[in-house]
């Protein structure tokens, strides 16, 4: 079964549950353990898991909604990984799957979100150190991220240097060579310093139709030779030596909640998708706070 037919399968089944599938003795004395929700997922859902997959979850916390925490289970091959993300009520007892949520009242700054981003290491862009921090998980394969790279880019130009943009690696299992532009682009900041990275992120966007799995190294150099100033060819096939830092990027963003490519955090308050209008509400919204 694929995956996109779990998930509407799974919609139809988060109605008939039933309340004894995380039911404890009594509400007062319930404490929400991961391991028993994944336990009793694999029980309840064990036709529907994909073949020679490894079944893990994420962190269970506090969801945007009172009564409700949030988790994410994650289904692991050797060529991809897929996410199914839930609500569960704080009494254990009812679970959503793959809920879509809508705040109406606004953004608000989350601090305790933020400080659970790191950001050392993360190119950013070159804002003042009272900055408003838009931090973004993207992925270069992703057409949706070209279109939020020219957001970004307007947004700059809009608020200067108020403003500081933090990319964050994201690349997604089905996209082929978006862990190679990963790497490649990791090795770019670090060797070569942010600006180097951003001209990188640049061009690898405004030719992202172009690129494919087979040929990205070949391209990379079509693209990059009479166009940058840097020995870009030493940062090729070094997958293994930014493995670590891309995959900690992606499990952060799991944890945040990150359930699509581009996604914006602005001072803790996510954004997904590229809507720019968003973006700039909670820009100005945090500006005069």
């Amino acid at each position: 079964m694929n995956f996109l037919k779990l998930f509407i399968f799974l919609f139809i089944l988060t109605c008939a549950v039933g309340c004894d599938s995380f039911k404890a003795k009594s509400e007062k004395e319930i404490v929400l353990d991961k391991n028993k929700i994944l336990n009793d997922f694999k029980s309840k859902f064990s036709g529907i898991i994909p073949d020679d997959s490894l079944v893990t979850i994420s962190k269970i916390k506090d969801s945007p909604i009172k009564g409700l925490k949030e988790g994410v289970i994650l289904f692991k091959t050797l060529n991809e990984t897929q996410q199914l993300s839930f609500f569960i009520s704080n009494d254990g007892r009812y679970i959503i799957f793959q809920p879509q949520v809508y705040d109406f009242s606004g953004p608000t700054r989350n601090p305790d979100l933020m400080n659970s981003i790191v950001l050392k290491g993360v190119p950013s862009t070159k804002g003042r150190p009272d900055s408003i921090r838009i931090v973004e998980y993207s992925d270069f394969q992703c057409p949706a991220c070209k279109y939020g790279a020219g957001i970004v880019a307007r947004l700059k130009n809009e608020y200067g240097d108020s403003v500081t943009f933090y990319y964050k690696h994201y690349p997604l299992s089905f996209h082929k060579w978006a862990d190679d532009a990963a790497y490649f682009t990791s090795c770019i900041n670090k060797k070569y310093g942010e600006d180097s990275f951003w001209e990188a992120h640049d061009l690898i966007f405004a030719n992202q139709e172009d690129f494919k799995e087979e040929t990205f190294n070949e391209k990379i150099n079509e693209v990059f030779v009479s166009k940058v100033k840097y020995d870009f060819n030493s940062c090729l096939d070094t997958g293994s030596e930014y493995l670590k830092f891309i995959e900690s990027s992606i499990e952060e963003g799991v944890s945040l909640g990150v359930r699509s490519t581009p996604t914006f955090i602005v001072e803790g308050h996510i954004i997904p998708g590229a809507d720019y209008n968003k973006i700039k509400e909670a820009i100005d919204a945090f500006t005069k706070n």
